[in-house]
């Protein structure tokens, strides 16, 4: 999952779980700055982005255990499969910010505004390479306009810079940009799903 669709599925887990505000505030911010942290999750951190980063890690876990997802990861030609899952978390955010309105009541901009908020309450429990890229997400309002191709492009080029595969980008845009149809079916089975599997899951009791 990207950024958006972990969001989402952290409120969902907040509801869940009948969270204080406080507690959905780190789910929230642990949605984002979870990916900025590896290893060993640092026990001097506040106990609610301590939770939202397993949180994070769980539905990591979840995601890479899907059938529909590894579905969706096996549309890609044989030479993108290694990194197909994370073009398809690009992609996720991308049906979802489509599909918004089918599974939540709550209007997508009031919900982005709530995350930002969150991510500002904590980002500076991360290190500093993050900083960047948070400014960035908040300047071109990210999690609301994931629906914009051209912001899945920006990204799928950022990834394939970090995994120095730039001479793919045209390849991988042109892929996925065809597989948009098929992804939102795809998407409209394992979203659910993971929605479901974190009702039987709580970060705060782990």
């Amino acid at each position: 999952m990207n950024f958006l669709a972990h969001c989402a599925l952290a409120a969902d887990a907040a509801d869940a779980w009948q969270c204080t505000h406080a507690q959905r505030e780190g789910l929230l911010a642990g949605a984002v700055l979870g990916d900025f942290v590896k290893g060993y999750i640092p026990t001097d951190w506040p106990l609610p982005l301590q939770a939202g980063t397993r949180l994070h890690r769980k539905v990591d876990a979840l995601s890479n255990r899907n059938p529909a997802i590894r579905n969706n990861c096996d549309r890609f030609p044989a030479h993108l499969r290694r990194f197909a899952p994370i073009f398809v978390d690009m992609l996720a955010d991308h049906c979802l910010s489509h599909s918004w309105d089918e599974y939540y009541d709550r209007d997508l901009s009031v919900f982005t505004d709530e995350c930002y908020q969150a991510i500002d309450v904590y980002a500076g429990h991360v290190n500093g390479n993050a900083d960047r890229f948070l400014e960035y997400m908040k300047e071109e309002d990210l999690l609301a306009n994931y629906h914009q191709w051209p912001h899945i492009a920006r990204g799928l080029a950022s990834v394939l810079r970090r995994l120095d595969r730039t001479h793919w980008l045209e390849d991988v845009t042109a892929h996925s940009y065809a597989l948009v149809p098929a992804s939102q079916q795809d998407f409209a089975q394992y979203f659910p799903q993971l929605r479901g599997a974190l009702e039987h899951w709580n970060a705060f009791k782990v």
